[in-house]
């Protein structure tokens, strides 16, 4: 699992999130082949770690649609000057 950005379940829902690091195959997870991978859930910059086999991966076109979602619902205010 090379991915980036990925879904990942957190609180009984689905969140954007963005992969920190990922570690090897414990010998007791050997047979299930999953992975630990540390992520940063998006906008509320929350760190948890979750399985591979847990995580759903977001191609490009994914992304973008999220990040326009959440850009309409947050948009950026600045003061003049700035």
């Amino acid at each position: 699992m090379d991915a980036e950005y990925v879904l990942c379940n957190w609180k009984g829902h689905l969140w954007p999130a963005r992969v920190l690091s990922r570690s090897g195959v414990s010998p007791r997870n050997k047979r299930k082949g999953a992975l630990s991978l540390e992520v940063e859930i998006l906008s509320v910059d929350e760190k948890i770690k979750v399985k591979s086999t847990d995580v759903k991966i977001l191609n490009e076109s994914q992304i973008e649609s999220i990040t326009s979602l959440l850009t309409a619902h947050n948009p950026l205010t600045f003061a003049t000057g700035e």
